[in-house]
């Protein structure tokens, strides 16, 4: 059968259309998954308790009898996606265990962008520390495990928790901004080779950096691992030191 796309034509994929709530099986569970699926297509801003009744085909008023507005919907979207988290069952020293468990939560934030803008913007509320405990828990441990000292335990996890976070927020704005990238290779071409020979000559490099988030974030990980092992070795040889 000859195909309706011509050669050299890309074929767009057809909107998916929503299926609607099938009568009297509306529930939290479907309302929440419903709205991190708007969420993540629409985005934090387009989302409303209206649009979402539509997808649902469903009133309105129906969705609030099981939230009472749009926040507490959000905090119940944002701690379903944080009770997801299971850390990565990986063997090995402490350091490789913390390194994994960092890339699930940075894989779990990028996989759910609406939701990370969600947690960044409540940052300070402790209505969400109870979805979280799990993974602060871990990377705690884990830290101890390494010999750290009390304030080098919280500090390295704060390095570690602002960067992921950080990270996952810019790499979430890149992929909403595809035009992103080509406007930096635009901006490093333009600039006089003379007045900036570095940024001229590392051009190439910096590009690729600049379009590969996942790698970035991977690469800057090992290099605060590094350093919290040296810190956690100058720990381990300051008692034979001071004798």
């Amino acid at each position: 059968m000859p195909s309706e796309q011509s050669a050299g034509t890309v074929a767009r994929p057809r909107p998916t259309r929503r299926s609607r709530a099938p009568r009297g099986s509306l529930s939290a569970e479907l309302i929440i998954e419903r709205a991190l699926r708007l969420l993540d297509d629409k985005g934090l801003d387009a989302f409303s308790m209206r649009a979402l009744a539509e997808d649902l085909g469903v009133g309105t008023m129906a969705l609030y009898t099981y939230f009472r507005g749009k926040d507490e919907l959000f905090r119940a979207a944002r701690d379903r996606v944080l009770d997801a988290y299971a850390p990565p069952s990986t063997e090995g020293s402490w350091d490789q265990q913390l390194r994994a468990a960092c890339i699930a939560v940075h894989d779990l934030f990028t996989g759910r962008p609406a939701v990370l803008r969600l947690l960044a913007e409540s940052a300070g509320n402790d209505d969400f520390l109870d979805a979280a405990t799990s993974a602060m828990e871990r990377m705690l441990m884990l830290l101890r495990e390494a010999g750290l000292g009390r304030e080098d335990v919280t500090r390295a996890y704060g390095t570690l928790s602002r960067f992921t976070i950080g990270s996952a927020l810019r790499e979430i704005r890149v992929c909403a901004r595809p035009e992103a990238v080509e406007h930096f290779r635009n901006r490093l071409a333009a600039l006089p080779q003379d007045r900036f020979p570095n940024l001229a000559d590392l051009a190439p490099e910096m590009l690729v950096c600049a379009g590969d988030g996942a790698g970035q974030y991977a690469y800057g990980l090992d290099l605060i691992l590094c350093g919290i092992r040296e810190r956690a070795r100058q720990a381990a040889e300051a008692p034979a030191s001071q004798g």
